[in-house]
């Protein structure tokens, strides 16, 4: 019952939550912005924060495409119990 009062825990405090994942991807940003060029295998991995963007806007897009599938297959009519 431990990880049910981990989850209420992360539900009651939501925006400070939300706070430390912002910093946490900043903090990613600013150490890609660090790393070194120079021996960089492939032409992509020389833009700064591709990889980092990348994986935001690509779970950004998971998460509209699987809620939109969802209320496509899942969504109910109003009445569809009464």
């Amino acid at each position: 019952m431990k990880i049910v009062n981990y989850i209420e825990f992360l539900r009651r405090n939501m925006k400070g939550l939300v706070r430390v994942l912002i910093v946490y991807l900043i903090a990613l940003v600013i150490f890609d912005v660090t790393l070194s060029r120079h021996d960089a295998h492939y032409m992509i991995d020389k833009i700064y924060a591709f990889w980092t963007i990348f994986g935001i806007v690509g779970c950004f897009i998971l998460i509209k495409v699987a809620k939109g599938i969802a209320h496509l297959f899942l969504g109910k009519d109003e009445d569809f119990y009464g």
